[in-house]
């Protein structure tokens, strides 16, 4: 099959996204809305097709050897220690985040990937299902990231600073690299640090695996839910594709983020 464009990526009759006058984006909306309202998260099932999902891995593979590297000891809200708080706070207990990422500027524009972070009828889709106008992050390295984890790499429990994070997971490691969150654990103005406390000291009240495979999209409500991926086991790399889009236009990240995250400044 020729995949001329990204609404060809997908199996049309399941993901009519350039449809949005069709019933079954209609339902699509609807059950995206719901999961999102019920769970924190709504995975959209085998979304690209299996060729593409290939080609992906390989056009991921094709620019592997440029990520940068990023290792961090951070709470869960990526805060300097505040010395102020009692030694067991929540706020000063740390987990280890390890792994690389390919920045949006080193993809190439017909990159699969690249094309559908591109393609407005996802965007749109997004909006309706979110509530909201959605614009596409103007930060020429952070608007598309792939994340890349190898053997013994992970991402520690945190918080999104951003209400809703839109990731394709690319590849699976052969065993760890599981994502996994507590559902709507942090509310809008207030924080449960009884139930942040016990989940950062090993208990696994409320805790949800997700049971993400190649070729899913998340839609992840990751500003209230906790979440961490497992450390990676095997050979095999885990590579996900995050989605970057703002609730309003030019959002960069600083100077200073963009340095720890890819070694380098790039502010377009």
């Amino acid at each position: 099959m020729i995949h001329r464009t990204p609404a060809d990526f997908l199996d049309r009759n399941t993901y009519p996204l350039a449809q949005p006058e069709s019933k079954t984006f209609t339902d699509l909306v609807n059950g995206c809305k719901k999961s999102l309202n019920e769970t924190g998260a709504c995975i959209l099932k085998n979304f690209v097709h299996q060729s593409i999902l290939e080609r992906m891995v390989l056009e991921t593979e094709r620019i592997v050897d440029k990520s940068h590297y990023c290792k961090d000891n951070h709470n869960v809200f990526f805060e300097e220690d505040d010395i102020s708080l009692p030694k067991d706070h929540p706020l000063r207990i740390r987990d280890d985040t390890s792994l690389n990422s390919i920045p949006y500027d080193l993809m190439d524009v017909q990159d699969a990937l690249h094309q559908l972070y591109n393609w407005d009828p996802l965007m749109n889709f997004l909006s309706i299902v979110l509530g909201h106008n959605l614009y596409r992050m103007a930060d020429p390295m952070a608007a598309l990231t792939l994340n890349v984890m190898n053997e013994h790499q992970n991402h520690g429990w945190h918080y999104d600073e951003s209400q809703i994070t839109i990731t394709l997971l690319i590849q699976k490691p052969e065993a760890g690299g599981v994502f996994e969150c507590v559902p709507d654990l942090r509310k809008f103005d207030t924080d449960d640090y009884s139930k942040l406390g016990a989940i950062l000291n090993g208990s696994d009240e409320g805790l949800v695996p997700l049971n993400v495979e190649p070729g899913d999209l998340l839609i992840f409500a990751g500003f209230y839910s906790l979440h961490r991926v497992t450390p990676v086991v095997g050979k095999t790399t885990r590579y996900v594709g995050t989605l970057c889009y703002k609730d309003r236009p030019n959002v960069l990240n600083s100077p200073e983020v963009q340095q720890l995250f890819y070694g380098r400044v790039n502010q377009g």
